[in-house]
């Protein structure tokens, strides 16, 4: 009788290796470069790309949905994530607030909110932000409040496309004074979703004044 061995089983290594093999690689800066750029305005027909983007990250920030800034606190922490993605649609739909929605390749990677200003109720009543307004001699046109880039294209220089992207539909809107709040953060390792200082220097936005001791409120006239 001829005894039959005994079958191994596979090792750790050979187990992350195979589901390498059936992974997508991920995204460099050459596959970027090689894929075709694109960006819509979010409107009814193409929520469904930002809500297929937003649903693959647990719709961010906790579930925030992008609805954190059109909303008072109150509001905001009484809405649970479904309230939020809703609350958000909502405001889209009747033209509250917009954003570019960024593509590789028609995939959406990228996200960045904008409307006008008095569209973001968490911004017009920030106390800080509230003490500063009688120093400011010209009231804003619109605020730029978020810029997002799917996890999986992180590290490649998209943020500074997405958020030129917006700037460009704002343009197209017919400009004005725009503001944004970008926070710097000493030592955390994620980007922070507002976007980051030196980026918005970049696109010629200025320092107005900080508003807490990570935030700060900068503009531009687009």
């Amino acid at each position: 009788m001829v005894m039959k061995g005994r079958e191994t089983a596979p090792s750790d290594a050979a187990i992350r290796a195979a589901n390498a093999a059936l992974s997508p690689k991920k995204p460099t800066r050459d596959t970027v470069a090689q894929a075709v750029w694109s960006a819509k305005l979010i409107k009814a027909e193409t929520w469904p790309d930002f809500e297929r983007m937003f649903a693959k990250h647990r719709g961010c920030q906790g579930g925030c949905w992008c609805a954190y800034h059109i909303c008072s606190s109150v509001e905001f922490n009484r809405l649970d994530r479904e309230g939020h993605k809703m609350r958000h649609k909502h405001a889209i739909e009747q033209g509250l607030t917009s954003g570019v929605i960024c593509y590789l390749d028609e995939s959406p990677v990228g996200w960045c909110q904008f409307g006008p200003a008095l569209s973001f109720e968490h911004n017009n009543r920030g106390r800080a932000y509230q003490a500063l307004a009688p120093e400011l001699a010209v009231e804003p046109d619109w605020r730029i409040t978020c810029v997002f880039v799917d996890k999986d294209y992180r590290g490649l220089g998209l943020s500074r496309k997405v958020l030129a992207e917006a700037i460009a539909a704002i343009k197209s809107l017919g400009g004005g004074v725009t503001e944004a709040f970008p926070m710097e953060v000493p030592g955390a390792k994620r980007p922070q979703y507002t976007g980051s200082v030196v980026m918005y220097e970049a696109e010629g936005f200025v320092r107005v004044a900080p508003l807490g001791k990570n935030s700060f409120l900068m503009r531009a006239r687009l």
